[in-house]
């Protein structure tokens, strides 16, 4: 060892650097558990006095620029001393980045915002930490977890999508066993990502009755393509009458701008898509200013307006009224633990889906 240490400096500074990291990273993660747990007055006052010093907070974002853009104005009309820096991408290339970056060190972001079905693949590669900010107390049952990984700040609610001239509100679908009647055979359409939904279906009913529903569907020839969109698109031309994963929030802008469709929400529960959450760095250059723009997030203020951009927000109290609204209707967010740790034996069910 007295040899290696004489030979091998470059051995001792690695460590040295590594085990210096894994000391700024409990750091930075109890310095945050220490302030969530002062009163909020003072906890905001300790937040705002820190972020002062770093300025700025770094947000890796795979959305729409005009979106992210109304929530990045707000917020730094807020807080004026600090400035968002912003890096777009797509979901899997920012998630990529990430990891890429995590194995050379380098710790760049400070916020990602990514599907929960991601957070297992993040918390195993130490890429996060937990973040228990008193916002989270606020949310819908699904969008938090018990460690405080988990802070979510939207989802997307499916629901069976029809084209109108083609099929009478009547006779519309409104159930699994609907859709497994012989005259549907042909005639549903589907994303190729069904991962989600899927999830919520072995969740409601259990793996088994799952599997055997998804084996049932792919028995009607469903008309799977890339794209919840693009399918909604297609139904709404007349290539297929039915979509029975539609985005919610796509279904009423479409048919507010007069398209020939219609929606009614699945029955007993409505599915819902993996919800979008913002994942705290393990090594966030600026953790107080990090902190502050996920409260703002959270807030009543950042969910009304997530409400406004059609999202469903996380936040119990909004969108739970109305005709295009979905009340009091169960909803299913599917299991983020259990699915992230299942994620591929997931991908190979949905070939269930397809024959």
């Amino acid at each position: 060892m007295l040899g290696c240490m004489k030979t091998c400096p470059w051995l001792i500074l690695s460590a040295l650097l590594f085990f210096a990291g894994e000391s700024v990273a409990a750091s930075a993660e109890e310095t945050l558990a220490k302030t969530n747990q002062l009163p909020s007055a003072e906890r905001q006052a300790a937040l705002v006095r820190e972020a002062k010093n770093e300025r700025t907070v770094v947000w890796y974002a795979p959305m729409n620029r005009e979106n992210l853009r109304e929530f990045t104005n707000a917020f730094e009309a807020e807080y004026p001393f600090l400035k968002v820096e912003i890096l777009t991408g797509g979901p899997q290339s920012l998630l990529n980045r990430i990891l890429t970056e995590q194995r050379a060190g380098k710790h760049i972001f400070d916020i990602l915002n990514v599907r929960s079905s991601a957070l297992y693949t993040l918390k195993k590669a130490n890429v996060v930490m937990r973040n228990d900010t008193p916002n989270r107390r606020a949310l819908r049952a699904g969008f938090t977890d018990k460690e405080g990984y988990l802070n979510g700040i939207w989802a997307s609610l499916l629901v069976y999508l029809y084209n109108a001239k083609q099929v009478p509100r009547a006779q519309a679908p409104r159930s699994i066993d609907d859709l497994l009647q012989p005259k549907w055979k042909g005639k549903l359409g589907m994303d190729k990502d069904a991962d989600d939904w899927l999830a919520a279906i072995m969740d409601y009913y259990g793996d088994e009755k799952g599997k055997q529903i998804a084996r049932s569907l792919g028995a009607q020839h469903l008309n799977i393509r890339k794209g919840r969109t693009l399918v909604s698109q297609l139904v709404a031309a007349g290539e297929f009458p039915v979509q029975i994963d539609a985005h919610h929030h796509e279904a009423v802008a479409l048919k507010k701008a007069g398209a020939p469709i219609d929606y009614l929400f699945p029955e007993p529960f409505v599915p819902v898509k993996a919800v979008s959450m913002l994942a705290l760095s393990s090594r966030p250059p600026h953790p107080h200013a990090a902190a502050l723009l996920i409260d703002f997030m959270l807030s009543r203020k950042g969910q009304e307006m997530a409400y406004r951009q059609n999202r469903w927000p996380a936040h119990r109290d909004l969108a739970t009224g109305g005709a295009d609204e979905v009340g009091n209707r169960k909803t299913l967010v599917p299991d983020s633990e259990k699915w992230g740790a299942r994620f591929e034996e997931l991908v190979q069910l949905t070939g269930l889906l397809e024959r």
